[in-house]
């Protein structure tokens, strides 16, 4: 049903028009009006650094939305130690919003892109405080609130939230 392919170059298009979408728009980068040059340049880069990793949720095998993995640095409003990777993603096509899906793209996910790597532990994700739909996926997907505080870089209130190798795998 759910899978995941690596974002490449030709798939920038297709971001740079699901990140101008609204209901993305309202919680990604809602600060920020990036022109059709900052976004190719950005996921460019980031597909070529391969630090952050880059995914296409597709839904039997359509392009549906965006989601990315990397290394979480710094823990501190997470209150956790150790490794962690963080998450971020949204759904693109307005046709598969609002469908209950979330919950089953973020643990396949997780499963295949996140506690696949035996040195991690938790994962963890930070929307916005307001952004109540996803949060309410999230907590189905099994993520716990651990923290709210003002997210310097986005400059908004954020719903900081963890969810543990071993609670993950306890309620698969």
């Amino acid at each position: 049903m759910f899978s995941f392919r690596k974002v490449t170059i030709k798939d920038i298009d297709t971001l740079y028009y699901w990140l101008n979408k609204s209901h993305v728009k309202e919680f990604w980068d809602s600060k920020k009006n990036y022109t059709y040059e900052q976004i190719y340049t950005k996921y460019e880069h980031r597909i070529k650094e391969n630090k952050v990793k880059l995914y296409i949720v597709q839904f039997n095998s359509l392009d549906i939305g965006f989601i990315q993995t990397y290394f979480a640095n710094d823990l501190t409003l997470y209150k956790i130690q150790g490794i962690a990777k963080g998450i971020d993603l949204y759904i693109g096509d307005t046709n598969y919003l609002h469908m209950g899906y979330g919950k089953t793209i973020l643990k396949e996910f997780i499963k295949k892109f996140v506690f696949n790597d035996d040195s991690v532990q938790n994962v963890i994700i930070d929307p916005e405080l307001k952004n109540k739909i996803a949060i309410k996926a999230y907590k189905k997907a099994g993520f716990a609130h651990v923290n709210t505080d003002y997210n310097q870089y986005e400059k908004t209130m954020t719903y900081y939230m963890v969810l543990s190798k071993a609670e993950f795998f306890c309620n698969l």
